[in-house]
């Protein structure tokens, strides 16, 4: 029998996610009844995504209902589940993230984990997620909380300070690299591949490989070795991105042969991690094939999103009836129903990364049922590894303190931590985290409050 969750999406006027996680639930068995409440500050927007899910209702017979809104009380109330996928300030809010740090000779391809973008965009989102958390935890006290804004790691460990409820962060990332090794091995489906995985989002990496019950890692490097090729060639003429985004793979290539572990195939994420590929100049982005996502290609982004949305509904075009990769509605499966799903998710880390500091959010598989969130324990990430990984560790609980605090000398510490940052004097770094500040200043209260 179908159950009747209640689901919030906050920032529910999103044309790119909530319509993929409204059809994936709706398209779930046992949750065809589900509630979702659309919170947006952008209430047409919202009012939009609704249309749209009852349009889905109707044409596929599902009781399924939808409560736009723009009242975070209302919506929350009584939550089963909160889904977050906003971003504070939008692309008018993102272009100094981009923009500043260009002045400094680096040059971010995205802009929203790690670097001065990520460093900029955590400081403006950690206000609103505290105050997120606290109402969740008043309004809705048995609810899950899933996380799909960026930087995921910081606000996703935000949110763990603020409420004890079970809280994770979601990325498509890994199943990006599953669909990379479907290309390179000519398989059907990704059950065919065994994985262990092990890092922090958009930093992780696997650890140990099996396709179809044989040694992943061998199979990957007789078939290099047979081709005379890099990983770059392999992945390059049996994959293309999905997401549509421009990839060459030279930097997995380069982190692959160099550790004999695959990181995110992804460059434009992995990159922003290590100084070497977005620093001092452009070049270095030229020599690794990198490009960068501008915010004229983001807002063209919203303008085609937003068109699609109105052929949607229109009919002009028709919706397409598959669920996708991503792991919400099966999440909410698992919990509401009873039932165990298997997959990547990044939770307070309580030992499956020996080697990275406690509570710390961390990226590994686990299991989810109607307890939660378990997460499989991998053991200690390799030396070479857990060092590029751990400085963004600590890195990341300096923010997340400095941005719950109002403590703009721990703020300043972690920018000028950053290996982004180590071709800049400690002078320099100051006067880019300065501009990016003031270019926040309406979305940095603690810092205000502070003072």
């Amino acid at each position: 029998m179908a159950q009747k969750p209640v689901v919030t999406i906050v920032g529910g006027g999103s044309f790119n996610w909530s319509p993929t996680i409204i059809r994936d639930t709706m398209l779930t068995e046992g949750l065809e009844r589900t509630e979702f409440r659309l919170l947006d500050v952008n209430a047409k927007a919202a009012e939009t995504v609704a249309a749209l899910g009852r349009k889905l209702a109707a044409e596929w017979d599902l009781p399924t209902a939808f409560v736009p809104t723009t009242n975070p009380d209302a919506a929350l109330k009584g939550a089963d589940f909160v889904i977050i996928t906003i971003s504070t300030g939008g692309l008018a809010a993102m272009k100094p993230d981009l923009e500043v740090p260009e002045r400094f000779g680096i040059f971010q391809t995205v802009g929203d984990t790690v670097g001065p973008g990520g460093w900029s965009r955590a400081l403006r989102n950690i206000p609103v997620f505290v105050d997120l958390g606290i109402r969740i935890r008043e309004l809705a006290p048995k609810a899950a909380v899933l996380n799909y804004t960026n930087p995921l790691t910081i606000l996703t460990r935000t949110l763990s300070l603020v409420t004890d409820q079970p809280v994770v962060g979601l990325c498509h990332g890994v199943f990006e690299n599953y669909r990379v090794l479907q290309a390179v091995f000519g398989l059907k489906s990704e059950d065919e591949i065994k994985a262990t995985i092990g890092g922090i989002n958009h930093f992780f990496w696997i650890l140990d490989l099996t396709i179809r019950g044989r040694d992943g890692y061998d199979m990957l490097n007789r078939k290099l070795k047979r081709a005379g090729k890099r990983l770059a060639d392999l992945i390059r003429e049996a994959h293309t991105d999905g997401c549509g985004f421009h990839r060459d793979a030279e930097v997995c290539s380069e982190l692959y042969h160099q550790y004999g572990l695959l990181p995110y195939a992804s460059d434009r994420h992995p990159s922003e991690f290590l100084s070497r590929y977005i620093t001092p100049t452009e070049d270095r982005l030229k020599a690794y094939k990198l490009v960068r996502t501008s915010i004229a290609d983001r807002r063209q982004g919203e303008r085609s999103r937003a068109k699609r949305m109105r052929d949607w509904i229109s009919g002009k075009r028709p919706f397409p009836r598959q669920r996708s990769r991503e792991a919400a509605a099966s999440i909410i499966q698992a919990m509401t129903l009873g039932q165990e799903f298997v997959d990547v998710m990044n939770v307070s880390n309580r030992g499956q990364i020996a080697n990275l500091p406690e509570g710390a959010v961390v990226e590994t598989l686990g299991v989810v049922n109607a307890g939660g969130f378990h997460p499989s324990t991998v053991g200690p990430l390799p030396e070479p590894i857990a060092d590029m990984v751990s400085r963004h560790v600590v890195n990341q609980e300096l923010i997340v303190g400095a941005g719950m605090a109002g403590d703009r000398d721990v703020a300043f510490n972690a920018l000028i931590n950053d290996p982004v940052c180590s071709h800049l004097t400690v002078p320099r770094i100051r006067e880019m985290g300065e501009r990016l500040l003031k270019a926040n200043k309406r979305y940095l209260p603690q810092f205000r409050l502070r003072k």
